[in-house]
């Protein structure tokens, strides 16, 4: 748990963090235990994180010294208890080093760089032009080395670090699926993106379905903090969802599991996709609107404020529709917290949140509740960018058996 300054430390600390191993070449896996406890838990001292982590102190003190000296830790001022010395707390040095995040689809391109607490500290949305992504590199380009630029106003060193690229981008499949372009053909193999962009900028880039990254968003900074399981909702043009089990993205085989869009709901008589009820798409049709105006948030926001019927029109139906993804979800994997979220304007996500509440509460009343109600997450624009940027910095410091396997040198 987080601890205030002034504060005495002598009572037992329990980390939210998976805990370290006090055997030989469990050094990488330990490092990276200390340092996803002091970004979910906040300013601790090197006792609290050694008894909450089940670390001997010695190899506490080391880390922290190492992370110290790396500018990846700082301490505050030394905290006065009742006996003994005084205990220094140390936190994450936010600004010790940055990620960039993209998110990419068929008429924008965002670009956020993030700092260590998985803080967007820049941001910039790019309308792009007609023919492919490949045709619009440059303006992809000249985002990622702005954003960049951004960081050395920030960073703790004349060179600011940066640990690499993170991209979301639909999955092509529904209503991404006649895109046809070539550099949006998937998720698997070679990702002529993700090379251009290796190639150009000389980082590691990793590549992600948008929905996953809004997952990783919500845990890292948002609704999810701290839960180990659980599912994110996505509701955008398109609808997909992010799964974590056991504290880890669960990809899928084909690295599409989420396509929560796909999945067939009955509508007239018909079985048809349920992201053809339920995402923006059908509402921004409806509404007269393009998917790649500029103001397309504030055109929306301006006909729930107006009460336009095609708002009440399309909430009302895709709201049971979204209740009962909860309910399936919930059934099928029993998270600890279903998340809903998205991008669109926030009046929007509310009136759409509340009615997908009403619909459960109709639907479960008079019965034993085992599941807990949806948990509303983020509608930022920058949001799916921020969860892409956080994987570098995930793949950096946070624990997993792969880097407790991974030798060392």
């Amino acid at each position: 748990m987080t601890r205030r300054t002034g504060q005495d430390t002598s009572e037992p600390t329990r980390l939210r963090t998976k805990g370290g191993a006090n055997i030989g070449g469990a050094s990488e896996h330990n490092r990276r235990v200390v340092m996803q406890g002091l970004r979910v838990n906040g300013a601790m001292t090197r006792a609290q994180i050694a008894r909450g982590s089940r670390l001997v102190p010695q190899t506490v003190s080391n880390i922290i010294d190492e992370l110290e000296r790396e500018g990846l830790v700082i301490a505050a001022e030394p905290i006065k208890g009742g006996r003994g010395q005084p205990a220094t707390p140390y936190s994450i040095a936010p600004n010790g080093a940055f990620a960039v995040g993209l998110q990419i689809d068929q008429h924008h391109a965002r670009t956020v760089a993030v700092n260590l607490r998985g803080e967007v500290i820049v941001g910039t949305e790019t309308v792009l032009l007609p023919g492919g992504l490949e045709h619009n590199l440059p303006l992809i380009l000249t985002a990622m080395h702005d954003v960049s630029a951004a960081t050395a106003l920030l960073a703790a060193s004349p060179s600011p670090k940066i640990l690499g690229i993170g991209v979301a981008m639909p999955a092509p499949t529904g209503v991404h699926a006649p895109l046809q372009d070539a550099w949006m053909v998937g998720l698997t193999g070679a990702q002529p993106l993700v090379e251009a962009l290796q190639r150009e900028t000389g980082l590691a880039v990793s590549l992600h379905h948008d929905a996953s990254a809004a997952a990783v968003a919500e845990r890292v900074t948002g609704a999810a903090i701290g839960l180990e399981s659980f599912v994110m909702i996505f509701v955008s043009y398109g609808i997909g969802a992010g799964i974590y089990v056991s504290g880890e993205l669960a990809p899928g085989h084909h690295r599409l599991a989420g396509e929560l869009g796909l999945v067939l709901v009955p509508h007239d008589g018909h079985m048809v996709p349920l992201e053809e009820r339920a995402s923006l798409k059908r509402l921004v049709a409806n509404l007269g609107l393009v998917p790649n105006q500029p103001d397309l948030f504030v055109q929306l926001e301006l006909a729930v404020r107006t009460a336009a019927p095609e708002i009440e029109e399309w909430v009302s139906d895709a709201a049971p529709h979204l209740a009962w993804a909860v309910d399936m979800i919930q059934c099928l994997l029993d998270p600890q917290a279903v998340v809903i979220g998205g991008q669109m304007p926030e009046p929007l996500m509310a009136l759409l949140f509340d009615a997908i509440c009403k619909c459960q509460d109709h639907a479960h009343s008079g019965r034993d509740e085992t599941y807990p109600r949806p948990v509303r997450g983020s509608v930022a624009p920058f949001s799916v960018a921020a969860g892409a940027a956080a994987d570098p910095i995930a793949r950096a410091f946070d624990p997993s058996l792969s880097a407790m396997l991974k030798p060392s040198g």
